[in-house]
């Protein structure tokens, strides 16, 4: 039963995950968002209690890039709401280049946000949910996790690591009750595409990929989903 579950989202106030915050609050979840704007989030939070006022919604300031924040994350979520059925982890960094042309801190910054926060918020909350036998962790990934791009390289090492730790997390928290998804966009339309000369139509919406989350969280308890991988129908975009 989805409505009335507690949902954290990383990354929660652009592109996917808001339309993610958008989907969870429609069908009846109460929501922490999560980013590094305050005045992104109170304005996310306004316009969702705008158009869904029964659902709870909070949210916490955080910069994934930095640790303490994310541990201050994760123990001001877990305040806020008796428990956290879903975990979104969302947020994710994307600088492009390759390592010969990378800054030096490029590699030690997609780690810290694309492969840290998620795995400790994972572990965090994972816990909380295997003790109640109970709960759904989803890691968005990417695309570029099962096909390194040389022009993106610390983001494709890092989503490859998004790969495996997801992985070792379903099989983890499985046996406990606890489902893991991992969600693998391809181009997906957000505000990091707009002004290119390629039409939306051409990408993967947002939306979508909020779907996949919402029918995942549809499936009976025995069932698990454990990627699902969602590319633009022309393959050239």
């Amino acid at each position: 039963m989805i409505k009335g579950s507690y949902a954290l989202i990383t990354g929660a106030t652009k592109g996917i995950g808001r339309s993610i915050a958008n989907a969870l609050a429609k069908v009846g979840c109460h929501l922490i968002l999560s980013a590094r704007t305050e005045k992104d989030l109170r304005a996310l939070k306004d316009d969702l209690l705008s158009s869904f006022p029964r659902v709870k919604i909070e949210y916490v300031v955080a910069d994934c890039k930095e640790q303490l924040q994310v541990r201050h994350l994760a123990s001001r979520a877990a305040d806020l709401f008796p428990e956290i059925n879903i975990l979104v982890n969302n947020v994710g960094m994307f600088k492009p280049g390759g390592f010969l042309e990378e800054e030096e801190q490029a590699l030690t910054e997609h780690l810290a946000v694309n492969l840290l926060c998620t795995h400790y918020l994972a572990v965090f909350f994972g816990r909380k949910m295997c003790a109640k036998g109970r709960g759904h962790v989803f890691n968005i990934g990417s695309i570029a996790g099962k096909t390194p791009f040389v022009k993106a390289a610390s983001y494709s090492v890092t989503k490859f690591a998004v790969h495996g730790l997801t992985a070792i997390l379903r099989q983890e928290f499985g046996i406990h009750g606890v489902k893991v998804t991992e969600i693998i966009p391809g181009s997906t339309y957000t505000s990091s595409w707009e002004g290119v000369a390629i039409p939306e139509e051409k990408f993967v919406a947002a939306d979508d990929i909020a779907k996949a989350v919402i029918t995942c969280l549809t499936l009976s308890a025995g069932a698990n989903v454990d990627e699902i991988v969602v590319r633009p129908l022309d393959e050239k975009v």
